[in-house]
């Protein structure tokens, strides 16, 4: 007789649980900042009139109507800014041990928000109610801001896309992430989000990335001086552009033209 003996992990037998704590409806008359203190549950914040400026752990973020903000569960969070004029934002805290519902960025904006808007309504009003009908108006919630994320997210890559392009053929210009917000008519922290989203870095760090590109490309492919390619690719301080290079490359731009330069092409083949 074999007796077969099945383990099974601990975290097998915890069933997924979405829990409603509390929601209601924040609004100030101006001359407001938000208090410092640590949630352990989740929290989200949909922005419907002012500027709230939220510090959590070292990223700063300034709230404005339309923005989402997750809170996370055991960080600290404070406002670093007071807020001078009048401001309202829902909020909600739930735990949750369910991935998808733990996953949001920590800020986002929403375009269309006539649907969020009636579903945190809804909440409130259910708030009221049992618990399984309140949980089940968070769940309705929690999705739909997850499809609208999904959507935006699509849309955010080829508006992603415009921008880098548009950063591309101005380098040379004196632009910078207020330039870029402008063109585009977005608001400067939310492009500032999307373009690190999709490409790791901020427009700040992603203007200079390709200036330092352009650069290498005319020190290798050009017989301009460092003082040309510096206004070539949007410098306007000859010092600050040999610090950039630096930096970037360890090197300095006329150690990099002189290493491409003494470097041998097809080195085996002129071996032969």
């Amino acid at each position: 007789m074999v007796i077969i003996e099945e383990r099974m992990d601990k975290s097998d037998l915890m069933e997924n649980y979405l829990n409603y704590n509390l929601c209601g409806k924040f609004i100030s008359a101006g001359n407001w900042n938000h208090m410092k203190r640590k949630f352990i549950l989740y929290q989200v914040a949909f922005m419907l009139e002012g500027e709230m400026y939220i510090t959590e752990e070292d990223r700063q973020y300034i709230i404005r109507p339309g923005d989402i903000l997750f809170f996370r569960s055991g960080l600290t969070h404070y406002g670093h800014k007071k807020s001078t004029s009048p401001v309202s934002f829902y909020w909600v805290m739930y735990e949750t041990n369910i991935e998808s519902y733990l996953n949001f960025p920590t800020f986002a904006h929403i375009e269309d928000t006539l649907l969020i808007n009636q579903l945190f309504k809804q909440l409130l009003h259910f708030s009221s109610y049992s618990i399984d009908e309140t949980n089940a108006a968070l769940i309705l919630l929690l999705n739909e801001l997850k499809r609208t994320l999904n959507r935006t997210y699509s849309k955010h890559r080829s508006v992603v896309d415009s921008i880098c392009r548009w950063i591309d053929i101005n380098l040379q210009k004196d632009i910078n992430v207020s330039a870029v917000a402008q063109n585009f008519n977005f608001n400067k922290d939310y492009i500032s989000k999307i373009v690190k989203r999709e490409k790791g870095m901020g427009i700040k760090e992603y203007i200079l990335s390709q200036r330092i590109n352009r650069a290498k490309q005319l020190l290798l492919n050009t017989h301009l001086s460092v003082k040309q390619i510096t206004k070539e690719c949007g410098f306007f301080d000859y010092t600050q552009f040999l610090k950039m290079f630096k930096r970037y490359e360890g090197i300095t731009p006329t150690e990099y033209r002189n290493i491409l330069y003494s470097t041998p092409i097809n080195a085996d083949l002129d071996n032969n």
